[in-house]
């Protein structure tokens, strides 16, 4: 009974006087049917009529009250636990809002840190790499073009490094065919990837540094010097969703704990974008090693829904 009568703000004005007289009276008729009972069923006492006067219905009284003051106090500490277990979980959350928050001020100083020495740093190393390519020009024109292609590459990377928004596949595929001609120029074009791209692929948008980072990972990690088992890196849209899928031989020798780590960028980067609309599998099949990418394309992320008073 208590629960409903406390239900409402100001109801239990009306509804604690109309409960209790129908709780009383549902416990005093079924008191006095008992009553009865009882008595015309005990043999060795002489059956009398119960006589509904004052004292038998005080006394009916007196015990429904008796009853009913005990389950209001237990309904009373039942709302106790409840409100007080309300304020535990009240205050966790407070604090567990106030931790995160301090990581998010934490993540972002380190990222302000990262930010500025990143902006010291490719300086220097831009004006190195111009200088050797002034510098070997004349002597070794393929090696001077092969340092613009290294530092246009640096460049791309560095300008994507701070940005989360997305991008023309377009220049993703630009940067892994500055790799490739890199690569191929280092090993005297004995290089062996099929890079494979639909024509509806490089107008399609998506956050940087996902295919270039794959693409790295294939040669640093990969065995890109066996004709007949070429390194495969293929790019194609699916049903409003680009589908990334690599393969090449394993290099036993190179340090997966750095194919890893570079992995798992990828997937906290897609996590942050696209949440659970992005999928990243990866894991060697017999002596190769393949990576699968699916996520949404021209996906715009929806900013948090603003809470209403």
């Amino acid at each position: 009974m208590y629960p409903i009568v406390f239900s409402g703000n100001f109801s239990w004005t009306w509804k604690a006087p109309l409960l209790g007289t129908l709780a009383f009276g549902l416990y005093f008729t079924i008191s006095y049917f008992i009553d009865n009972y009882l008595l015309k069923e005990t043999n060795w006492l002489i059956h009398h009529e119960i006589h509904l006067g004052k004292q038998y219905v005080f006394s009916a009284l007196y015990r429904a009250l008796y009853y009913m003051g005990f389950a209001g106090f237990y309904f009373l500490f039942l709302e106790y636990v409840k409100v007080n277990e309300a304020k535990k979980q009240a205050d966790h959350d407070h604090y567990q809002i106030q931790l995160s928050e301090r990581e998010l001020e934490l993540q972002l100083e380190n990222a302000k840190n990262a930010y500025l020495k990143a902006q010291i740093n490719p300086h220097l190393l831009f004006n190195t790499l111009s200088f050797i390519y002034q510098d070997i020009y004349h002597s070794s024109p393929k090696s001077a073009d092969t340092i613009m292609e290294l530092a246009d590459i640096m460049r791309y990377c560095i300008h994507c490094e701070f940005e989360e928004q997305t991008i023309l596949l377009s220049e993703e595929i630009k940067q892994v065919h500055r790799l490739i001609s890199l690569h191929q120029s280092r090993y005297e074009g004995m290089v062996y990837i099929n890079f494979e791209y639909g024509a509806d692929v490089p107008e399609s948008k998506l956050i940087p540094l996902v295919i270039v980072t794959i693409a790295e990972n294939i040669f640093k990690h990969g065995i890109i010097l066996d004709k007949e088992n070429p390194a495969i890196l293929k790019l194609e849209i699916e049903a409003q969703h680009l589908r990334i899928t690599s393969r090449n031989l394993t290099n036993r020798k190179s340090a997966v704990k750095s194919l890893n780590k570079g992995l798992e960028n990828i997937a906290q980067r897609l996590n942050i974008i696209y949440g659970d609309q992005a999928t990243l599998t990866y894991g060697s099949v017999d002596k190769y090693f393949e990576i699968s990418i699916i996520a949404p394309v021209n996906y715009i992320k929806q900013p948090p829904k603003q809470l209403t008073s």
